[in-house]
């Protein structure tokens, strides 16, 4: 029985043995028992050498370290777990066995890849007697599936890492797979898309749109594209669906890209405009502007394009031009000049020359060509601009002409005039200036002579260590070319200079300088008169503030405004206006100031100057009334800069004020009082001599005191108007002539209607000091032409006028019935309606004068000016 096991283990080692997979066993003591052929081959170790040894722990590993048989022969699974990690498995194949992949970087040159297993070997009683451990080279697979997987990666990270949006979708419209770029696009994971219908995210619509490439790929299984706008991603798009054909020739599906070419369509319509502005350029350009195919001779033939300007100009429309060569433009004592001209445009690919041509009517027009060769569409073409010169051949005389008269200038200019060169040391600093040309002005206002050609230390010694700042800037502007300008006080000649200096060319500088030694000298009083002003102003006891007009921010306050209103001057340059003044001093400066600047910026300098009744509020709450004197403040170009204005406490004179106006009323009623006693004595008067006159049986006696009783109530109707007025002093004088006139028309007409009265006149407030004469007078000319101007049933006309002429106020009374007569003169008579007339006339410092040409007219000129002027 013994006999037969062996030789079934004899048998087992021999088929073992003879496998081509390395093996190897070790028994219960974890000895190596068997090591076959494919093993010593693969390790290199024989067996001769591991049988019956552990060396199997470091064959492998080249370290003392378990393998797996030897964990496996101890039942150790957690010492598996632990050495082999998730890299080993139990075997679906054989009950307590284990396999496993792991990488050996010891074994072979690069290291290799094992496949591995292990296996108990149990005795008939169950017991494990050994365990069997198996490898397998498994590099070149794992090599190939690393490979693979690299591939896939590759093919990941470049699907993700395009910039346009990719998906690839199967037959039915659902999404497989989209890039980065397509997620990023419609604003969600990759993740989810996957599944969903490619319209439905990409369209927003529950079916394939119309214009769907996908659509139609399905139907040809063909490649197409089309461009269009997709809403979700925001542009225009140009997509493109490949198929997906498996190897059966069935279709997949399809590769959607979608490139962006909202740029580009923006480009080309960019384009377009652009290409309609050359053209409007090109027909709208100043110069003539035209293209000619070149011959083969060399010179231009026939014209390809005539812009309007040059069809204009030569008179030629361009259907006549398209017939054309330059030739037939060019007069004919420049044609010669045209092979020479062909020949540089040839040779340089450009050519400039001044030509002539000949209009259509042969007038003849000097023109300056700029030629240039290019390609159009595999031919040579020479295009042309021709620009009319004949106004700049004449501005060309004009500069010689002029710098006749600039060297003239330049030598009687008053500023000083200096052109240089600049000299530099081996480091480029500024070491000395030569002069090449200085003008009269530069001798004069230096003193210097003959200093062409010199160097500044030759002709002032010690400048540099004088004027080492004049070094640094002219050296600076002559390399940068960034001109300056300067005030600088000029130690050698003790004056002080303004100094522009400015680079024509590198290396190269130009100073233009003048004395302002006395400009400075004014600045240095204006300073210390400036010092003066603000102790004045900080010792004022008025309050001196200066504000800005746009944020109603004070810049400026002077310490008074303690004494004011009880805030510190800090304090108030943290308030605005608003919080200054009481609302309703603000709303009334808010009104008013606009309106004044506006008027000052319209040109009008009245209002530069205001004075403005405000109340301020106090820091205790209290409100004091200030008189403010403001003064719009200007910059240099006449824009308002500020408001500058004095503040002034008026409480004691805001009282005198009340006091005076108190007083005044009482005095206007005492004043209407007496106008009104004075209006009814007159009327009384006039009413005494009406009832006397009733006695009276005497023609010449009752018209005296009808005579009496008109003047009283010339002088009453004055009072009562005065009365009636709210001016005391003064009254309408036009209205007055309307009533008295008309009152006396009523009282000496005798209403036939033979007689009219035309009365045309202004109204004008007058003073009573002269109103009263004015009547009186008013009443003796008007009175006396209808008493004596119309006898014996005459009818006419009696006018009175009364108007401001200039300066000078004129009424005149006129009428056209009998003249006045010739023996008789009116400035020296017994009647004493004229002496009053004449006397009346002087009171007021008038001159009358009499006009008897057409009837009688008596004029009266006077100036109010002893009472006042009219308002």
């Amino acid at each position: 029985m013994e006999q037969k096991d062996i030789r079934a283990a004899d048998l087992t080692f021999a088929i073992i043995n003879a496998s081509p997979i390395p093996q190897f066993i070790i028994n219960h003591n974890h000895k190596v028992i068997f090591w076959n052929k494919a093993l010593e081959k693969y390790t290199g170790s024989m067996a001769s050498e591991i049988l019956g040894t552990n060396k199997h722990r470091t064959i492998l590993y080249h370290k003392e370290r378990p393998l797996m048989a030897d964990l496996l022969v101890d039942r150790d699974l957690e010492g598996i777990r632990e050495w082999y990690k998730d890299k080993c498995r139990k075997s679906p194949y054989v009950e307590n066995a284990f396999e496993a992949e792991d990488f050996f970087p010891d074994v072979g040159e690069n290291g290799t890849w094992l496949y591995f297993t292990a296996a108990e070997i149990r005795d008939g009683k169950g017991d494990i007697i050994g365990v069997l451990e198996t490898l397998e080279d498994i590099t070149e697979r794992k090599n190939a599936e690393l490979k693979l997987r690299h591939s896939e990666d590759e093919w990941e990270l470049t699907f993700d890492a395009l910039p346009d949006p990719i998906a690839i979708i199967d037959g039915n419209h659902n999404i497989k797979k989209v890039n980065k770029a397509m997620a990023q696009g419609l604003n969600t994971d990759s993740s989810n898309l996957v599944g969903v219908k490619c319209y439905s995210v990409v369209h927003g619509t529950s079916e394939p749109p119309s214009f769907c490439p996908h659509s139609l790929l399905i139907q040809d299984q063909q490649p197409h594209s089309s461009e269009f706008f997709i809403d979700k991603l925001h542009g225009d798009y140009s997509v493109s669906v490949s198929p997906i054909i498996d190897d059966d020739g069935k279709l997949r599906g399809s590769i959607h890209l979608a490139h962006d070419v909202t740029q580009r369509r923006q480009m080309e319509a960019a384009l377009k405009e652009n290409e309609e502005k050359f053209r409007e350029v090109f027909n709208n350009a100043n110069d003539m502007i035209s293209l000619n195919l070149m011959k083969e001779d060399g010179l231009p033939g026939n014209f390809l394009e005539v812009n309007q300007v040059g069809q204009k100009r030569l008179g030629y429309t361009r259907e006549e031009f398209l017939s054309m060569s330059p030739a037939d433009i060019v007069a004919p004592d420049f044609r010669d000049k045209m092979p020479e001209n062909a020949k540089a445009l040839r040779e340089n690919g450009y050519a400039n020359f001044e030509m002539i041509h000949v209009t259509k009517e042969g007038k003849r027009i000097q023109v300056e060509v700029s030629n240039h060769l290019f390609q159009l569409q595999g031919q040579e073409v020479a295009i042309a601009v021709s620009r009319d010169i004949t106004e700049r051949k004449k501005v060309e005389k004009a500069l010689v002409e002029s710098e006749k008269k600039y060297r003239t200038l330049f030598e009687n200019m008053l500023e000083g005039f200096a052109y240089c060169k600049m000299l530099f040391d081996d480091e480029g600093h500024p070491q000395d200036w030569i002069y090449i040309d200085v003008n009269s002005a530069f001798y004069k206002l230096t003193g210097l002579e003959n200093i062409e050609g010199k160097k500044i230390t030759e002709a002032i010694p010690g400048i540099i260590e004088a004027q080492p700042e004049l070094f640094e800037i002219y050296g600076r502007v002559a390399m940068t070319g960034v001109s300056e300008s300067i005030e600088t006080y000029f130690k050698p000649l003790q004056i002080w200079l303004n100094i522009s200096v400015f680079s024509p060319a590198r290396e190269y500088f130009v100073a233009v300088f003048e004395n302002i030694t006395q400009r400075k000298q004014a600045e240095i009083a204006l300073t210390e008169s400036e010092e003066k002003y603000r102790l004045i102003s900080e010792n004022s006891g008025d309050v001196i503030w200066v504000m800005d007009i746009n944020s109603q921010k004070f810049t400026y306050v002077s310490p008074s405004v303690y004494k004011l209103r009880g805030y510190t001057a800090e304090e108030v340059l943290n308030q605005s206006l608003e919080d200054v003044l009481t609302p309703e001093s603000y709303q009334y400066i808010m009104e008013k100031l606009p309106l004044k600047i506006q008027a000052f910026l319209s040109g009008d300098e009245s209002v530069k100057m205001q004075t403005f009744r405000v109340d301020q509020v106090c820091k205790d709450g209290s409100i004091v009334p200030t008189e403010a004197v403001t003064n719009i403040m200007t910059g240099n170009v006449g824009n308002i800069t500020g408001v500058l204005a004095v503040s002034r406490d008026i409480t004691k004179r805001v009282e005198m004020e009340e006091e005076i106006q108190q007083s005044l009323h009482e005095k206007e009623m005492l004043l209407k009082e007496i106008h009104h006693r004075v209006k009814n004595n007159l009327m009384i008067i006039s009413s005494l001599l009406n009832l006397q006159s009733r006695y009276i049986k005497d023609k010449e006696a009752l018209g005296i005191f009808k005579e009496s009783q008109s003047r009283a109530n010339s002088m009453a109707l004055i009072h009562e108007r005065l009365y009636r007025s709210t001016d005391l002093k003064r009254i309408n004088f036009g209205d007055y002539i309307r009533t008295l006139s008309k009152d006396l028309f009523h009282t000496y007409a005798d209403g036939s209607g033979r007689i009219n009265l035309d009365i045309d006149v202004e109204d004008v407030m007058m003073d009573i000091n002269t109103s009263i004469p004015l009547g009186l007078i008013l009443n003796e000319l008007v009175s006396n032409a209808l008493k004596h101007g119309f006898p014996d049933g005459m009818s006419g006309d009696i006018t009175v006028d009364f108007k401001l002429i200039g300066d000078q106020y004129q009424l005149k009374i006129g009428d056209t019935g009998i003249a006045f007569p010739e023996d008789i003169d009116y400035r020296n008579t017994k009647s004493l309606g004229l002496q009053l007339v004449n006397s009346l006339t002087r009171q007021i410092d008038g001159q009358i004068e009499l006009d008897t040409s057409n009837g009688t007219e008596f004029c009266i000129k006077f100036k109010e000016t002893k009472y006042g002027k009219l308002r």
